[in-house]
C-alpha cells in the first residue's frame, strides 16, 4: 500500500471510519501474521499478537505520527509484544538432532529431497529459538521481510548501527549453531 493511501486511511479511522481500520487491517493481517508466526513459532500465540497488534493500534490511533509509514509503526508494535512474549514465554530449545522430519504428501518432488529440506527447516527454525530475541526480530524482518537497515531501525526505535550489529551476531550464532550439529 503506497504512503498516501495508508495516511488518507488513518485519517479516516482518526475521525471515526471504523471500515478504513478494517482496510488497514486487511493489508496487514497476513504479513504480521507471517513475521509473528517467525518470531513465536507457534499459531495461537502468533494469533493471538496478531490480533492484540491491531487492538494496541487502534487504541493508539489517534496519537499515531503521520509524518510516518503506518506499516513501520504497526511492525514495530508487533515486533515489540513478540520480543516481551518470548521473553515472558522463553521454551527451552529443543537439541537440533531431535527434531522430527515433517514429511509433507507431495507426489511432484522426490520425497529424499522433501525429507531433507523439511528437516534443514526445522533445524534451521530451531537454531532461531536460541536466538536473543532482540536479534531474533531484526534477523526476521531483513531476512524474511526484506526490510532495510533504515525501515527496521525505525520499526524496532533502533539506530542503523545497532540493526547491523544485531543481524551480524544473529547471522554469526546461527551459523556457529549450524556448524556444530553439521547442518553447514
Amino acid at each position: 500500500m503506497r504512503y498516501e493511501e495508508e495516511i488518507e486511511l488513518v485519517r479516516k479511522v482518526k475521525n471515526g471510519d471504523t471500515r478504513a481500520f478494517d482496510e488497514l487491517v486487511r493489508c496487514y493481517q497476513r504479513r504480521l501474521y507471517v513475521a509473528i508466526y517467525r518470531m513465536v513459532h507457534n499459531t495461537s500465540d502468533t494469533e493471538d499478537l496478531v490480533q492484540d497488534t491491531f487492538i494496541r493500534a487502534y487504541r493508539a490511533i489517534k496519537t499515531f505520527n503521520e509524518k510516518y509509514h503506518f506499516s513501520t509503526w504497526i511492525y514495530r508494535i508487533a515486533m515489540n509484544l513478540s520480543i516481551n512474549h518470548l521473553k515472558k514465554h522463553r521454551v527451552k530449545s529443543v537439541p537440533l538432532d531431535e527434531i522430527p522430519p515433517r514429511l509433507a504428501v507431495d507426489q511432484s518432488a522426490d520425497p529424499e529431497e522433501k525429507a531433507t529440506e523439511s528437516i534443514l527447516k526445522e533445524k534451521i527454525k530451531a537454531a532461531m529459538e536460541q536466538l536473543p530475541s532482540e536479534q531474533k526480530a531484526v534477523f526476521v524482518l531483513r531476512t524474511y521481510d526484506q526490510f532495510s537497515y533504515d525501515e527496521i531501525s525505525k520499526a524496532l526505535k533502533i539506530s542503523k548501527g545497532t540493526v547491523m550489529s544485531r543481524l551480524s551476531r544473529a547471522r554469526e550464532k546461527l551459523k556457529e549453531i549450524l556448524m556444530a550439529e553439521g547442518v553447514i
